[in-house]
């Protein structure tokens, strides 16, 4: 077994949630744990056409790259030393996202909190207010096609600085805009990110993200 000490209290217990709010999405979701030196990153694909990460600082450094079950993670994750306790590896197949690249990011803005919270809240308020018009009248598949077409509308939206505002929105779902501070917004080459308080959500524009 792999244990990972994190630097601080509650570092664990971070990352379990993390991973129970990963698995909530997709029951057999997988996250992949990749430390160099003292920070360990914990990377998710999401429904959202772009990966969650949570960080944590580790006491000592380690260099690991593993894929693990989310739900798994979660359940272990917290030790009786507040330990990151990792679970089996399984196949690095079940893993199919590019990571993006580790340095030679550069600010393109910061955003107010409160900001980025209204506008996910408005997004989400007009997808519930226009959903039963779009679907209605509509085959399964149809209607399915139909709300994807309105899911598209309202999160591929420029948010600031070409980032889209589904980055936001995967970054809501993930409980990553909680708290208090800013929202920044970075990028290198093709990959746009956006780092919030609790979290930071990745994704490549313009470019597929998976099976590369």
């Amino acid at each position: 077994m792999t244990t990972l000490t994190p630097a601080h209290p509650g570092g664990a217990a971070d990352v379990a949630t993390f991973a129970q709010r990963v698995a909530r999405f997709e029951p057999e979701a997988v996250t992949r744990i990749v430390a160099h030196g003292q920070v360990a990153g914990c990377f998710a694909e999401t429904p959202f056409d772009a990966l969650a990460l949570r960080t944590v600082a580790l006491a000592e450094p380690v260099e690991i790259d593993v894929v693990l079950e989310a739900a798994t993670l979660a359940a272990r994750a917290v030790g009786v030393g507040g330990e990151l306790e990792l679970p089996p590896a399984l196949p690095a197949l079940r893993w199919t996202s590019s990571l993006p690249p580790r340095s030679g990011w550069s600010e393109l803005g910061r955003l107010a909190l409160a900001d980025v919270v209204a506008r996910v809240d408005n997004g989400v308020e007009e997808f519930r207010r226009r959903a039963p018009d779009e679907a209605s009248g509509r085959d399964l598949r149809a209607g399915r096609a139909a709300l994807e077409g309105l899911a598209a509308q309202i999160w591929d939206v420029e948010m600031a600085h070409g980032v889209p505002l589904r980055l936001a929105h995967a970054a809501s779902s993930y409980g990553f805009l909680g708290g208090q501070g800013e929202v920044v917004l970075r990028s290198v080459g093709s990959w746009q990110r956006l780092d919030a308080p609790n979290g930071t959500v990745l994704a490549r524009g313009g470019l597929a993200l998976f099976a590369l």
